[in-house]
């Protein structure tokens, strides 16, 4: 089976989770994905927010983000959002990029899904 390219675009941080579920399952088939987190969604790249939604949410999203960055799934994060947020605590592993860049990834992708 060839090798797809999957693009996940994320605007809400709530949709974080099932997008990590995905995106792993889809590592696990040796495919290759990149996530980028724009608006609501690139809250989730700031370490603070990670423990607010572990403690409210019972979600441990830090872990689960750890795991796709482990198995080679790219992070990026909106550089106008991200740049915006004050105090960012950015996570490690993930890397800010403007419109360009998610062009350029999403133009060469199999799939681009949006959440």
């Amino acid at each position: 089976m060839a090798k797809k390219k999957f693009v996940y675009f994320v605007s809400l941080s709530s949709n974080v989770p099932y997008v990590l579920k995905k995106a792993l399952k889809n590592v696990e088939e040796e495919n290759e994905v990149s996530i980028f987190f724009d608006l609501d969604g690139a809250r989730v790249l700031d370490k603070r927010y990670l423990k607010i939604m572990e403690r409210t949410h019972n979600i441990d999203l830090q872990k689960m983000m750890q795991q796709a960055l482990d198995k080679g799934i790219k992070f990026f994060g909106c550089q106008m959002n991200v740049l915006i947020a004050d105090g960012l605590e950015l996570v490690e592993g993930a890397e800010l990029s403007g419109v360009a860049t998610f062009l350029e990834t999403a133009y060469q992708a199999d799939a681009v899904l949006t959440y």
